[in-house]
């Protein structure tokens, strides 16, 4: 099965673009033939670090979302599609997957669609996640990435029975450490992914060794999933 991996979250500032090129990182670790899209075209954070990710024009009418069919055709081409989705740009992501109804035709089209949804003690974040829930259950498998820059207990999550539901549902959690804000500031400064940083000679040698450390940390929670992440 190829897989399709989207991020169809509303709620921004949670991570989203940063667990999105985490995985970009993994997934190239493992050599999957793997094509990447961005869908923010106002900040567009995630092709600043992922160069290799193509534009797709979302801020249309709903009319023209045909647009992302792209995303179905590099299917053609690749074993896993990853797409990063901008803030405020869920529903029209949610509403070309029903317009197609892509879950139905999951096995005729040969993938899995995968959502890659982050969690963090945020009520907004955590809602949009139980309404996501409420309406694909067991259509799409799921990746839990606990967001834990701000602590790592997450209670109102780890308390909530959207959390209990995802569990039920077979979603696998992964756990996004804290990493050094002078490190990701100079990695944002650079346009630098984490995996990438551990090799750039513009940065210093404890940053590079910091990305290095955070590299190894973030394959073995990515390991956790890949049977749902990997074709």
């Amino acid at each position: 099965m190829k897989k399709l991996i989207l991020f169809p979250q509303d709620k921004g500032g949670i991570g989203k673009s940063f667990v999105a090129t985490l995985l970009y990182d993994y997934l190239c670790d493992q050599g999957v033939t793997l094509k990447a899209f961005d869908l923010d075209h106002a900040n567009s954070t995630f092709n600043r670090f992922v160069p290799e990710a193509e534009f797709i024009d979302t801020d249309v009418d709903v009319g023209k979302l045909a647009v992302l069919d792209r995303l179905l055709l590099a299917l053609e081409v690749a074993d896993v599609v990853l797409a990063d989705n901008r803030a405020s740009g869920g529903e029209k992501i949610l509403h070309y997957l029903d317009e197609v109804r892509l879950p139905e035709l999951q096995t005729e089209l040969g993938c899995a669609l995968v959502f890659l949804v982050v969690a963090n003690d945020d009520k907004d974040a955590i809602s949009q996640i139980a309404d996501l829930v409420d309406r694909y259950e067991d259509k799409v498998r799921w990746v839990v990435a606990r967001n834990l820059r701000d602590g790592t207990l997450l209670r109102l999550f780890g308390q909530s029975n959207t959390r209990r539901r995802l569990l039920d549902l077979g979603a696998v959690e992964v756990d996004v450490p804290c990493l050094a804000e002078v490190t990701r500031n100079r990695l944002q400064l650079a346009d630098l992914t984490v995996g990438r940083g551990r090799s750039a000679e513009q940065l210093h040698l404890l940053d590079r060794s910091r990305c290095a450390r955070y590299h190894h940390q973030m394959a073995a929670e990515f390991r956790k999933a890949n049977e749902v992440l990997l074709p």
